[in-house]
């Protein structure tokens, strides 16, 4: 029987630990290999979303993708560690684009058995003109969505 894949949609946010920690228990479960998984989003997403100021300089240029990638790749890598002490096999991919139809487009590629996104259950302008990745994710994915909600799981 072949291994379950589980996509593990990290955006280094205030309850990125819980959501590794989480994921690393369902991993456990399933018996899973965990594929982390960041996306740089694309210059106009972020211009839109209002993240940055638009006198920092397009993502589309070689020498700052590269800066922004090695960044998220050291950072997943710090995870995947966390995962493997805990005897979960995992891999790091940072991508970018448009982050819910690179998610969706990855899990489908790797034959993933689950999606866990996180969530910060926001609301207001910018979600409802844009919606959230993990909301897009769910909508979108033919793959189950696990979308975890820091603090509604009480220990």
């Amino acid at each position: 029987m072949a291994k379950k894949k589980i996509i593990l949609a990290v955006d280094f946010s205030g309850f990125t630990e819980g959501l590794i920690g989480y994921a690393g228990e369902m991993a456990n479960c399933l018996g899973a290999k965990v594929f982390l998984l960041h996306i740089i989003q694309s210059a106009q997403l972020v211009e839109i979303l209002g993240d940055v100021p638009s006198a920092v300089p397009s993502l589309a240029e070689p020498a700052l993708l590269n800066q922004i990638k090695q960044s998220a790749q050291s950072r997943l890598e710090r995870y995947q560690e966390r995962l493997e002490e805990l005897g979960i096999e995992s891999e790091v991919y940072v991508l970018a684009g448009a982050p819910f139809l690179e998610i969706v487009e990855f899990a489908e590629k790797q034959s993933a058995d689950l999606i866990i996104i996180g969530s910060a259950g926001k609301s207001g302008f910018k979600h409802l003109l844009l919606g959230s990745v993990a909301e897009k994710v769910a909508r979108k994915s033919s793959i189950p969505v696990l979308i975890y909600k820091p603090g509604a799981r009480k220990a």
